[in-house]
C-alpha cells in the first residue's frame, strides 16, 4: 500500500488537498491562494487549485469564494478557464480545481512575440468573445486587466484565457442565503482599469459596461504600451477622485505614446515597426474605437463585448467603424439644444442638402464598386477557362500515348502514364506556372497514395516553389499545395517537423481566407492532427482531429473517405493514450464506412482493420489480432501495388503476433520481407523502420539468438532518438525489449542501466 504523505508541509502550505498533490504556489490574492497541483486518480493531470487563505473564513469572504466558483462553473468557453472539481480540505477550507493555464499575461505575450497591431487586435477580439460569454451567463468580471488574461498556445494558435473571477458580480443569479458580494464604501477592482461607476462607493449599479471600460483600457495598453494615466505620477487618491467625479480627461494613445519619451522606440520595435509608423497606425480609426470603449459616460460606450469585437473586426476589414470623433457630433447636439429656434430653419435646408449629397455619393461609390466587381469576376472567369483548357490539353496529350498508333502497339501501364506525366509537367506549361504547379500537385498526391514517396516529394516541392513565387502569401491555393506537401512529408517520414510546419502554414492561410466550414480547412486540420500524432503528442492530436471531424460532419455532400480517415486517426489518438475500447469503436466505425463505399475489400477498411488488430494485440487477444492483421494484408495484397509500405506494416504486425504465440520460425521471414520493402520505399531514418527492427530483435531474443538481436535493438534506438529525441515515449518498448535481452544473456549491470533509462521516460 502506498503511504499517504503528510497533508501539510513545514511551511504550512498543504502537500495534499483531497486527491490533489500540491506541486508549487502559482500566486495569491486577497482571499485565496492558487497552486499548481497534480491529480493521479482516476485520471492523471495537472490542474490549478484555488483555496481560501487560512483565517479568511468570514461569511463575506466565504460567500465571495463560493460566488467565484459558481461563476466559473456556469461558463463553458475556450477563452475562460474551466472548473473541474470542488471540495473542502481537511482543515475545513473550501477549494475548487480549474484547468491549469500555462500561459503568460496578454501584454507580455504580445511584446515577447513582437505581434503587429493587426495581430494584437485579432488576439483581442478573441478576448472580447470570451468576456461576452461570461456576460451572457450573467457574470461581470470587474477586474479585467492584463494579469488576469493569460495567453496559451493551443493547436498552434494563441488563445487568451480569462482567469480570476474572484470579485465577479452575478447579474442573473445569486444564492438567497449569501450576503451582497460588494463591500459598500470600498471600490473593488484594480484602479488603473476601473470604470468610473465601479469606483463609486455604492457600486450597486455596475453592469456589463464596466467590463467594456476595462477592455478599453487593456486595448489602449496592448496597442500603445502604456495605460492612459501613470498612477505613479498622478497619485492613486487624486486619480480615484477624478474618476468618481468624471473629471478625468485621458490622452489619446498617440498623445500618450508621444509622452513616453525614449521608451517609444522600444514600444514600436516590439510591434514590428518604428516610432513614426506606430504613431501613424494609432492615429487612425483604432484610436476612436479605444476612446469610445473608455467613455466616462457608459451610455456612450459599446453596449456589449461582442459589439466591441465587431467594431474591431470592422477596423481590420477596412470598413467604416461606428465610433466617431465625439467632438463635432457631440458639440452640434449641444448647440441645437441651446439654440433650438435659431437652428430650426437652417437645419431643414442643411438636412436636405446633406441627404442629397450623401445619396449622390453613395450612388457613385456603389456604381464604381459594381463595375470593379464585374471586371474582377470577368477576369477570374477568363483565368479559370484558360486554366481548364490547358489542363484538358495536357491530359488529352498524356493519354494519347496509350493509343497503339502512338505507342508502337505496346501496352502502356498506369504507372508509365503517371511517370511520363510527371516528366512532362516539369517541362511543359512553363508560361503558366500556377497551372503547372496545380498539375504537379495532383500527380504528386497520386504518387503519395501509391507509396512512391520520393517521387511525390520531388513534385510537391517543385509545385510549392512555383506557388511561393507566383501566388499571394494568403492565396488558398498555396495553402492546398502546402497541405499536399505536408501529407507527403508525413508519409515518407524522417522529417515530421517539416510536415508539421507545412500544415501549420497552410492552416494560418486558411483561417484568414476561407469559411469556417470549408473542406480544405477540415482536411488541413486533420492532416496536422495526424502529423502531431506521429510526433507523439496524442492529446493535442485528439483535439485537432475532433475539430476536423466536427467541421466535416457539418459539410453537406462531403466525400465519405475524408471523414473516414479522420475517424480512423481519432482511433489512433485513443490507442496511443491507452484508451483501447474507444479506439476499437473508432476503428470499427471506419471499417463500416469504408465497406459501404467500396465493398468488403475496401483499401480504407484494411487500414482500420490493421489498427483494430493493434487494439486486440494490446489487450492480449492475440488470435483476434492475428485475424484482423491477416484480413488487412489480404485486402492490401489485392488492391495495392507489390511492395507497398502498407504491406510491410501488416507483415510486421503479423510477425509480432506470431512472436507472442511462440511461432518464431513463421515470424522471421515475414519481418525480413517487411524490412526489405521499407528499405526500398522509406527513408533509412523513418521511425517505421525502428518498429520492424524492434519486433525482429524480439523474435531473435526469444529464440536465444542474442548476437543477432542486439544490433537490431541498437539500430532501432538510434532511429527513434534521431527522429524524436532521447526522451520520447516511443523509445519505451525498444528499451524494454533490449533490457530483457541483456538480462537473458546475463549482462545484468547493463540491463539495470537500460531499465533506469526506461523508468525515467515514465516520469517525463
Amino acid at each position: 500500500m502506498t503511504e499517504r504523505p503528510d497533508s501539510t508541509s513545514r511551511s504550512g502550505a498543504p502537500q495534499v488537498v483531497g486527491p490533489y498533490h500540491i506541486v508549487q504556489l502559482i500566486g495569491e490574492g486577497g482571499m485565496g491562494v492558487v497552486y499548481d497541483a497534480e491529480q493521479f486518480e482516476p485520471v492523471r493531470r495537472r490542474v490549478a487549485l484555488k483555496m481560501m487563505k487560512p483565517g479568511m473564513d468570514s461569511r463575506e469572504v466565504v460567500a465571495r469564494f463560493e460566488a467565484e466558483r459558481q461563476a466559473l462553473a456556469v461558463m463553458d468557453h475556450p477563452g475562460i478557464a474551466k472548473v473541474l472539481d470542488a471540495g473542502v480540505a481537511d482543515d475545513g477550507r473550501p477549494y475548487f480545481v480549474m484547468e491549469l493555464v500555462r500561459g503568460v499575461r496578454i501584454d507580455e505575450y504580445c511584446d515577447r512575440f513582437r505581434l503587429t497591431l493587426r495581430e494584437r487586435v485579432e488576439l483581442f477580439i478573441q478576448l472580447c468573445l470570451a468576456v461576452q460569454h461570461a456576460h451572457q451567463k450573467g457574470v461581470i468580471h470587474r477586474d479585467l486587466k492584463p494579469s488576469n488574461v493569460l495567453v496559451a498556445e493551443q493547436d498552434g494558435r494563441a488563445v487568451p484565457k480569462v482567469i480570476d473571477f474572484g470579485i465577479a458580480k452575478a447579474t442573473g443569479w445569486q444564492p438567497a442565503d449569501l450576503p451582497a458580494l460588494t463591500s459598500l464604501g470600498v471600490p473593488i477592482g484594480t484602479l488603473a482599469y476601473m470604470s468610473p461607476e465601479q469606483a463609486e462607493s455604492s457600486e450597486l449599479d455596475v453592469d456589463t459596461r464596466a467590463d467594456i471600460y476595462s477592455l478599453g483600457v487593456m486595448l489602449y495598453e496592448v496597442l500603445s504600451g502604456t495605460v492612459p494615466v501613470d498612477l505613479r505620477v498622478k497619485g492613486a487618491p487624486a486619480f480615484l477622485a477624478e474618476l468618481i467625479s468624471r473629471d478625468t480627461t485621458f490622452p489619446t494613445p498617440t498623445q500618450r505614446l508621444t509622452a513616453t519619451g525614449d521608451a517609444v522606440r522600444r514600444i514600436a520595435t516590439s510591434r514590428g515597426t518604428n516610432p513614426d509608423g506606430l504613431k501613424k497606425a494609432l492615429s487612425g480609426d483604432i484610436q476612436w474605437v479605444v476612446m469610445r470603449a473608455m467613455e466616462k459616460d457608459r451610455a456612450r460606450r459599446y453596449n456589449t463585448a461582442n459589439g466591441l469585437a465587431l467594431e474591431l473586426r470592422r477596423y481590420l476589414n477596412d470598413e467604416p467603424v461606428l465610433a466617431r470623433p465625439p467632438s463635432a457630433a457631440y458639440r452640434l447636439s449641444k448647440l441645437v439644444r441651446r439654440h433650438r429656434g435659431v437652428v430650426a430653419a437652417l437645419s431643414v435646408a442643411a438636412l436636405a442638402l446633406a441627404v442629397g449629397t450623401v445619396a449622390a455619393t453613395v450612388g457613385m461609390v456603389r456604381a464604381r464598386a459594381a463595375r470593379e466587381a464585374a471586371l474582377a469576376a470577368e477576369q477570374q472567369a477568363a483565368t479559370e477557362a484558360r486554366t481548364a483548357t490547358q489542363v484538358s490539353d495536357f491530359l488529352v496529350n498524356l493519354f494519347e500515348m496509350n493509343d497503339p498508333s502512338e505507342s508502337g502497339g505496346a501496352t502502356v501501364t498506369a504507372r508509365e502514364i503517371l511517370d511520363r506525366g510527371a516528366d512532362r509537367v516539369k517541362t511543359q506549361l512553363g508560361d503558366d506556372p500556377v497551372v503547372q504547379a496545380r498539375l504537379m500537385g495532383t500527380i504528386g498526391s497520386v504518387y503519395d497514395a501509391l507509396g512512391l514517396y520520393d517521387n511525390a516529394l520531388d513534385l510537391l516541392k517543385r509545385a510549392n516553389a512555383l506557388q511561393e513565387a507566383n501566388l499571394s502569401p494568403t492565396d488558398p491555393e498555396l495553402a492546398k499545395g502546402l497541405r499536399l506537401l505536408g501529407a507527403a512529408q508525413q508519409s515518407r517520414g524522417g522529417d515530421l517537423e517539416s510536415a508539421e510546419r507545412s500544415y501549420r502554414r497552410a492552416l494560418a492561410i486558411l483561417r484568414q481566407e476561407t469559411a469556417p466550414d470549408s473542406t480544405e480547412l477540415a482536411r488541413t486540420i486533420a492532416g496536422l492532427g495526424a502529423t502531431v500524432l506521429s510526433r507523439g503528442r496524442a492529446e493535442e492530436a485528439d483535439s485537432l482531429l475532433r475539430r476536423a471531424m466536427d467541421i466535416e460532419e457539418r459539410i453537406p455532400g462531403l466525400d465519405d473517405g475524408i471523414l473516414a480517415k479522420t475517424v480512423r486517426n481519432l482511433g489512433a489518438a485513443a490507442y496511443y493514450r491507452g484508451k483501447y475500447p474507444e479506439a476499437a469503436q473508432y476503428y470499427s466505425r471506419t471499417v463500416a464506412m469504408e465497406q459501404r463505399r467500396f465493398g468488403r475489400d475496401a483499401p480504407g477498411a484494411a487500414d482500420a482493420l490493421n489498427n483494430l488488430g493493434a487494439v486486440y494485440f494490446m489487450e492480449g487477444h492475440y488470435d483476434e489480432a492475428l485475424a484482423a492483421y491477416q484480413r488487412a494484408k489480404d485486402i492490401w495484397t489485392k488492391t495495392l501495388p507489390p511492395g507497398h509500405p502498407r504491406l510491410a506494416a501488416a507483415l510486421t504486425n503479423i510477425g509480432e503476433t506470431y512472436d507472442k504465440l511462440g511461432r518464431y520460425k513463421e515470424a522471421e521471414p515475414l519481418l525480413l520481407q517487411a524490412l526489405r520493402i521499407k528499405e526500398r520505399t522509406l527513408s533509412p531514418d523513418e521511425t517505421s523502420n525502428a518498429v520492424t527492427l524492434r519486433v525482429l530483435a524480439d523474435v531473435y531474443r526469444d529464440e536465444g539468438r542474442y548476437k543477432e538481436a542486439e544490433p537490431r535493438y541498437l539500430r532501432a534506438i538510434q532511429i527513434l532518438e534521431d527522429a524524436l529525441g532521447p526522451k520520447h515515449p516511443r523509445l519505451g518498448m525498444v528499451l524494454d525489449g533490449y533490457a530483457k535481452m541483456l538480462r537473458a544473456s546475463g549482462r545484468n549491470d547493463e540491463a539495470a542501466r537500460v531499465e533506469a533509462r526506461r523508468a525515467a521516460l515514465n516520469k517525463n
